[in-house]
């Protein structure tokens, strides 16, 4: 008798809840709905006031579309007026993609050595000077950024979660060689898209120190001597005089920081602050961050004590 009443009581108790269940899904169905079945589709939406049903194509058409230029072939046009281009190839374009940094990375028998200046320019004008173009992808990789700021920017932190992820996948860090493929392979899945991008990837891995230059074309390159940027140029006259493999740290860090300065000197779109980072065995370290308006005034007194020696 007392299984018989528990389970009546049991039978009352679910069908009281079902039926309040029920009521409940019964109200918010006869209200305006807030959130119905029409969200899941992305054609369609439904007006919750009128009841009526309106097309979303028109109005995703509507937010993405931009005028074309009035010419037979916009294509054609777009590229050939609004490309990226080195040195003197763009005087002829309509607009041209103003861009200048300074950025140098070599190696030698103490590690590597990555230093660039922090200036960020749209044509004359001076947009920034601290800007930040050394990511620091993990402990002991680093990335360098010259070209197109957004371009550099997202590209290389996109970099930096495709490292994170094969660390995770593998458990192990990715190495220098790999990370700059990375790099590399994404630029050419873009090529031709007007991509402003030139990077290096350095580091120290298993095989020891590595230094990698990639660039929007989907170029990599292996090398122990990189310079990217409008004052390279500059860079590579000091580099190319005072390199050698058998620098000390003291000597590596002061190149480094010569080169910097002399380019941001010369260039025009190079300048604020040079980073100086070490790559060593045991990871990355940064050395300095020094003005190179200071730097202007320490090397004009050297050399006047020099002369007058």
């Amino acid at each position: 008798g007392m299984l018989n009443e528990y389970r009546a009581h049991q039978f009352e108790f679910s069908y009281f809840s079902s039926e309040k269940i029920r009521i409940a899904r019964a109200t918010m169905m006869s209200s305006a709905p807030l959130i119905d079945s029409a969200i899941l589709d992305l054609g369609h939406r439904k007006d919750a006031y009128s009841g009526e049903e309106i097309s979303n194509h028109n109005a995703f058409a509507e937010a993405t579309s931009f005028d074309l230029p009035n010419v037979p072939d916009p294509a054609l046009f777009c590229r050939s007026n609004f490309a990226s281009a080195c040195g003197n190839q763009d005087s002829g374009q309509v607009v041209k993609f103003a861009k200048g940094t300074t950025t140098l990375a070599f190696k030698f028998q103490g590690g590597i050595i990555v230093s660039v200046d922090s200036r960020s320019t749209m044509g004359n004008y001076i947009a920034s000077q601290t800007v930040k173009k050394v990511i620091e992808i993990n402990p002991f990789l680093l990335g360098t950024m010259a070209g197109g700021a957004a371009d550099c920017s997202f590209w290389e932190r996109n970099l930096g979660m495709q490292c994170r992820l094969y660390e995770l996948r593998n458990k192990k860090r990715i190495s220098v060689a790999a990370a700059s493929k990375l790099l590399a392979n994404t630029m050419n899945s873009y090529r031709g898209y007007g991509l402003s991008m030139g990077t290096m990837v350095t580091g120290w891995d298993e095989t020891g120190p590595q230094l990698y230059y990639v660039d929007n074309d989907g170029t990599r390159l292996h090398g122990n001597l990189f310079s990217v940027g409008s004052g390279s140029t500059y860079a590579y006259g000091i580099l190319d005089t005072h390199y050698r493999n058998d620098l000390t740290v003291e000597e590596a860090i002061d190149l480094g920081k010569r080169a910097i300065y002399h380019a941001t000197h010369r260039d025009a779109a190079s300048g604020g602050i040079n980073n100086l980072y070490h790559v060593t065995k045991d990871g990355w370290k940064k050395i300095h961050a020094i003005d190179v308006n200071d730097m202007h005034y320490e090397f004009a007194e050297e050399k006047k004590t020099s002369m007058s020696s």
